[in-house]
């Protein structure tokens, strides 16, 4: 997989270091986040452009400042937003701080997004990966969760995908009269999607994986309620979904409503990293139809392969807001 970026910047007499990085945001998918983070302080970042400043403290016990009879645990506490248009905004805080102590690391943070932001996206390096697998073969079906740290993967509960928060479109459900039951709901769509991925799922197998060199991935020793898969070695690369989620399906109505979902979900999805150009252009004709999104992620997008097609998708995005105004 790849690695971060890591470097050290001279600050104030002292050697600090930060890692670049980037995360997927799962359950539902939403694109990745971008990190810049040192062992104090952290920004994280959803668009490239506005940063979230968060600062590790310990969190006051009491409004008095008694001190606490436990050692307190330190905390990522927000400390303001920044973008290179505004500079920072610092949001009230807790008087009971550190708060010199603070803003001298939000202010070494600021330095280092001086430097580095304007090079997102950063390596995605959530390669630990949790997915739910087919009742039948025990391949991976669906993207439940990552993360970047194998000591946190038994953080993660989480046993039902979620396609997304809203109700995508899905062309062919209302042809289907077995669908009926479900379009007087406020998200028929979403409901079916993710009635038939757990409907083929309906075990609840999850494995944990870690994405190695090629794509290959790597069962991780399994954590408390976890499933245990026989026979579940080594997987090549193509077992795992690109698109995080399985698109072939026997039941011709699946395959369409899957299809439809990942049209939808294009724009998000083009902030995937390592896919094949073909597939990354076919997102990209799929995705101008959500000019919106594509003016929200293409900054995130770590290959372009029609640039006129994605900037007149921005072009778009922008004169739609200012009619609005």
């Amino acid at each position: 997989m790849c690695q971060a970026y890591s470097f050290q910047q001279n600050m104030d007499d002292h050697s600090k270091d930060f890692r670049c990085y980037s995360v997927r945001r799962l359950n539902p998918f939403l694109g990745v986040a971008q990190i810049v983070e040192s062992t104090d302080s952290r920004a994280i970042s959803l668009d490239g452009v506005d940063w979230d400043i968060q600062i590790l403290a310990e969190r006051p016990h009491d409004t008095w400042g008694a001190p606490s009879p436990v050692k307190q645990k330190r905390l990522f506490l927000r400390f303001g937003a920044w973008n290179r248009t505004n500079g920072l905004y610092r949001v009230p805080a807790n008087p009971l701080l550190d708060l010199a102590k603070m803003i001298k690391e939000a202010n070494r943070l600021i330095e280092i997004l001086l430097l580095k932001s304007a090079r997102v996206p950063f390596p995605l390096e959530d390669s630990f990966e949790l997915w739910l697998l087919d009742d039948e073969d025990h391949m991976p079906q669906a993207l439940l969760a990552s993360t970047h740290r194998v000591v946190e993967i038994s953080l993660f509960a989480v046993d039902r995908w979620i396609c997304t928060n809203q109700d995508p479109p899905a062309t062919d459900m209302t042809q289907h009269k077995e669908t009926e039951s479900d379009s007087n709901g406020p998200h028929p769509h979403k409901i079916y999607l993710e009635a038939i991925v757990q409907q083929r799922a309906s075990q609840g197998i999850r494995r944990w994986f870690k994405r190695i060199a090629c794509g290959y991935g790597e069962p991780v020793p399994p954590v408390f309620g976890e499933e245990v898969v026989v026979g579940n070695g080594l997987l090549p690369a193509e077992a795992f979904p690109q698109l995080l989620l399985n698109g072939s399906w026997d039941d011709p109505l699946a395959c369409s409503v899957i299809s439809d979902y990942h049209a939808w979900l294009s724009p998000y999805l083009l902030t995937l990293q390592n896919l094949p150009d073909d597939l990354r252009a076919s997102l990209e004709r799929k995705a101008v139809a959500r000019a919106a999104a594509v003016n929200l992620n293409w900054r995130l997008y770590p290959k372009i392969i029609d640039g006129k097609l994605i900037d007149a998708a921005r072009v778009e995005a922008r004169l739609r807001e200012s009619h609005k105004g």
